[in-house]
């Protein structure tokens, strides 16, 4: 065994480096941060090569004099602590004194720098990790620093960095969250000269439309939402935007971008009912709490935290993330769909003046149809989704709005409006049961008959009623009456099946709502059904009341609505 020795001073350096300093885009994000921390109303940061050959970070923020820009290159030197106390309540982005240092060990950095006021600046170089050169330079505004080839003294560092493209993304997305994290503050992005970003001064609802994009402007809800000493504010995207990944879904913990698988899962399980698939939303939560709570600390790059109560945590965003589903759980899409989405886009207001809409013939005839029936709906009070005109191919109820026509896909809408009634049944504990003409009798397996005998409770909650004969077989009474039309014996098994692979507790009943909304496709209106007038007038007054009416239950859109102005654009007029 080799002897136990102190690691040079050099050797140290370069393994912090190593901790604080992954790629460009990790000096983006100290630096930047710095720069808040300093009280910043702007920053511009200005990249070129990838940010391999030279980063820049430019700020107005309060600055420093000679003494502070020597230490600011000495590793665990910091303003933002002085006590063993300070690190239990972590109100700064940076509080570990190591960024500046660890960047000035694998790289070239000068710094210039003044306090607001002072006759006189500072400038400060540092090379390699060597002693930082402090001498007087002219005044200015705040602090711009420099980096220049970046690892040029760790060339395997070096050849460890990806292509260019993917390090600018990076980068890109660093400045993306750290300008969600502080919409106080005005943000610029320059690129080998291009500008990436560039963002005001704005509220967090604004700072969120401007940095996700027009799409999801267009269709978002901002929530707020507070319990257990939790505050959370949200914007949170259209079921549409949502994606597989949770490459667009920010959370800011105190002004801190961080990842969190925890939340992350939240958010999905609470939009589920309106995605196809595993999905997650695209959307910011803002979280703010005692700092006491949370440990910022758990992290070299301070990308993780540690919540004191994950549990109140967790259950305030989902809270608020309800109230945001509330509103978009009604509304369609104005995204523009993918071609794999089943439901016709919204034409565009900036659409070619020539405009083919699919299966307008179609819409036209069924509208003469109705016309010439007399089918119009006279005397109906209309509610939001219009007066039923006709049906189209069996498959699609056309309404007459106020301002336009609604377009509903029968299936789709029904299977909605029946998954929510089991929903509402299925919060209040106890789902009405419909008891069978005639018994069915059944053995199961034994695990299964122990599941049965244990979780009689969970069953008869959900509507099924079942009664051991004493000779391992057990008679099927009744089933839940929403489902009353489906083989019982199907049911109980599929029940059965659920609880087993759920467990005890929420997972299984989570398993079971799952499990019904299958049941709600199944039990949905069919495509091919001929529907009377009266009947699409009640399946629109129906969707009117229920909530997450806008899609399915598995995130298919349920209607499309157009305004009479983009109809008059179908006809050029």
């Amino acid at each position: 065994m080799p002897r136990i020795q102190r690691l040079s001073e050099h050797l140290v350096r370069k393994i912090a480096a190593g901790e604080v300093v992954e790629r460009p885009a990790s000096v983006v994000k100290e630096l930047v941060e710095n720069s808040v921390d300093a009280h910043a109303s702007r920053i511009v940061v200005r990249v070129a090569k990838a940010g391999i050959t030279r980063i820049e970070v430019d700020d107005d923020g309060c600055g420093m004099d000679a003494e502070d820009a020597r230490l600011a290159f000495v590793r665990h030197a910091t303003s933002k602590i002085r006590r063993e106390e300070d690190l239990l309540r972590v109100e700064t982005c940076g509080f570990r004194g190591e960024a500046l240092a660890a960047i000035a060990g694998v790289a070239r950095v000068r710094l210039h720098t003044a306090l607001l006021g002072a006759a006189e600046g500072v400038e400060a170089i540092c090379e390699g990790g060597t002693e930082a050169l402090v001498r007087p330079a002219p005044p200015r505004r705040g602090t711009r620093i420099i980096v220049r080839d970046l690892f040029f003294n760790t060339p395997a560092r070096r050849r460890f960095l990806r292509a260019p493209a993917t390090e600018e993304a990076w980068i890109v997305e660093t400045v993306r969250a750290l300008a969600l994290a502080h919409p106080h503050v005005a943000l610029r992005l320059e690129m080998d000269g291009r500008v990436r970003l560039d963002v005001p001064v704005q509220d967090a609802r604004a700072r969120a439309c401007a940095v996700l994009g027009a799409d999801f402007a267009r269709a978002h809800a901002f929530a707020e939402h507070a319990q257990h000493g939790v505050q959370v504010v949200g914007c949170f995207g259209h079921p549409a935007l949502a994606r597989r990944d949770a490459a667009r879904l920010w959370f800011i913990v105190n002004g801190r971008p961080i990842k969190d698988r925890m939340l992350a899962a939240a958010l999905r399980a609470a939009y589920r009912d309106l995605t196809e698939g595993e999905r997650y939303p695209v959307g910011v939560v803002w979280i703010v709490l005692d700092a006491k709570l949370v440990d910022v600390n758990v992290h070299p790059t301070k990308r993780e935290v540690r919540f004191a109560k994950p549990q109140d945590v967790r259950a305030a965003v989902a809270a608020c993330a309800r109230k945001a589903l509330d509103v978009l759980g009604r509304t369609p899409s104005s995204h523009a769909p993918s071609p794999q989405e089943e439901a016709p886009a919204r034409i565009s207001a900036a659409a070619k003046p020539v405009v083919r809409y699919p299966g307008l013939d179609a819409v036209q005839t069924a509208l003469l149809e109705a016309r010439e029936a007399s089918a119009w709906g006279e005397g109906q009070q209309p509610t939001r989704f219009g007066r039923a005109l006709a049906q189209l191919h069996e498959r699609f109820v056309l309404a007459e709005t106020e301002d336009g026509l609604v377009i509903v896909d029968q299936h789709a809408a029904h299977e909605r409006i029946v998954f929510e009634r089991m929903k509402r049944a299925l919060a209040k504990g106890r789902i009405p049961a419909q008891h069978l003409a005639l018994e069915v009798h059944w053995r199961p397996e034994p695990g299964e008959g122990a599941l049965l005998d244990a979780r009689q409770d969970a069953l008869q909650a959900l509507g099924f009623v079942l009664e051991a004969r004493g000779d391992g077989a057990w008679r099927i009474l009744a089933v839940p009456a929403p489902l009353a039309d489906e083989d019982p014996l199907q049911l109980v098994r599929e029940a059965v099946r659920a609880l087993a692979e759920g467990g005890e507790g929420a997972l299984g009943m989570g398993l079971l709502r799952k499990w019904f909304a299958d049941r709600a496709c199944r039990a949905a209106i069919k495509f091919g059904r001929r529907l009377s007038i009266a009947e699409m007038q009640a399946l629109l007054d129906e969707m009117a009341d229920t909530p997450n009416i806008a899609r399915c239950n598995h995130g298919r859109p349920t209607f499309v609505r157009f305004s009479l102005a983009e109809m008059e654009r179908w006809f050029h007029r």
